[in-house]
């Protein structure tokens, strides 16, 4: 597969927040404008920030949205990309990088589509090493958009490296409409796996923003059996709010904090005491703006032990045009250096998944409107402005 690389140095952004207070409001960004052509600058940053073409699709109205998958690095220093092709010939497939993402070899199958007369497919897989450093595969199978919605989400797993793989079996038991996206599986520091969830509580209806709660399910055999959550986080109930394709973190007190998805034009968090197994009510990130939905992703920073929010900030014509980074340096309370991953009000970005790779280079995966994209990203770059 041939690569295209183009070296962005994102510099310094009309609008872009300052460290925000607790409880403050952030302010709105000027008009979104496209990001740097190829090859080109900004004055006032040197941190690295490469983006690479690594699946060329044909240009669409949206982005490819139920596409991008996750990272994971090998035992031998490569990095393997998982991804969604439809079709007969297409599944979970994969691709390997040798260079720390700068080309990537040609595509293969990890898990092929389910076969005729199975009406569903599979999407939005995940990568993880779990404790005794086998590799688990986590992927949603789909009914949508036939309804009533129905989806499950199953995994598989390899001894190794992915050169086999088990049977699949079930993560998720729930009837109904249920799902873990892309680059969603979280281990904690006791070994314990949360994967977080979805689920379309409220039925009957036929709208694919509407009726979900926020919710996780957890492993402490490595990934062989899997508990939900004992309750959800419902904001449809107390306030109409859907609470979709939730993230999360462990603290530095041991608690975990969701970091979840809505149409209200804020992102919702929550809070676990107990490991993933009970969630407190889900209240708005006021401070955070997110007009069109886009699922979100948090991760903590290893070199720095910061969070790293990222969500979508901006929309333009029902496309989710600005794919933005934030940092909090005391847990989620307050943020500070704002930056855009990618912003453009002609294109649509989104379902990231992120691996750090040492203490220097974090790689990003998303989506645009002609396939998905790989940015390698010097850490520095995150604290720009």
């Amino acid at each position: 597969m041939q690569q295209t690389i183009t070296l962005l140095t994102m510099g310094l952004l009309l609008g872009l927040s300052a460290a925000l207070a607790a409880g403050q409001t952030a302010p709105r960004d000027s008009e979104p404008q496209p990001s740097p052509p190829a090859g080109t600058s900004q004055a006032g940053s040197k941190a690295l920030f490469e983006e690479i073409h690594v699946v060329k699709k044909p240009k669409q109205q949206y982005g490819y949205r139920g596409m991008n998958g996750d990272f994971l690095r090998m035992k031998d220093g490569s990095i393997l990309f998982c991804y969604t092709e439809g079709g007969e010939q297409g599944g979970i497939m994969a691709v390997r990088s040798s260079d720390g993402g700068k080309t990537w070899a040609p595509p293969w199958v990890l898990v092929p589509q389910p076969r005729p007369p199975a009406r569903g497919y599979y999407c939005h897989p995940s990568l993880l090493r779990v404790q005794n450093d086998e590799i688990l595969l986590t992927y949603i199978y789909s009914t949508y958009p036939a309804t009533p919605y129905y989806a499950k989400v199953f995994f598989r797993r390899s001894a190794d490296e992915g050169q086999t793989w088990a049977e699949q079996f079930l993560v998720t038991p729930y009837p109904g409409y249920t799902l873990v996206h892309n680059d969603k599986l979280l281990s904690l520091k006791d070994g314990r796996i949360i994967a977080m969830a979805e689920h379309k509580e409220y039925l009957p209806s036929t709208e694919d923003h509407s009726g979900y709660v926020g919710m996780s399910f957890y492993s402490d055999d490595n990934g062989h059996s899997w508990y939900p959550s004992k309750n959800k986080v419902d904001l449809c109930r107390t306030h109409g709010i859907e609470v979709q394709e939730p993230d999360a973190a462990e603290l530095k007190d041991g608690r975990l904090l969701m970091f979840a998805r809505t149409y209200s034009g804020h992102p919702v968090r929550a809070y676990s005491s107990d490991r993933g197994e009970t969630w407190s009510e889900g209240e708005l990130i006021k401070e955070l703006e997110m007009p069109a939905g886009g699922m979100p992703t948090l991760r903590r920073i290893p070199r720095t032990g910061d969070l790293l929010f990222i969500w979508n900030s901006e929309a333009s014509e029902g496309r989710r045009c600005a794919l933005t980074a934030i940092i909090s340096q005391d847990d989620g309370e307050t943020f500070s250096h704002k930056r855009f991953i990618a912003r453009d009000p002609d294109d649509d970005f989104g379902y990231q998944c992120i691996e750090f790779i040492g203490d220097d280079l974090a790689l990003l995966a998303y989506h645009k409107r002609d396939g998905l994209y790989v940015a390698r990203v010097g850490i520095d770059w995150f604290y720009g402005e």
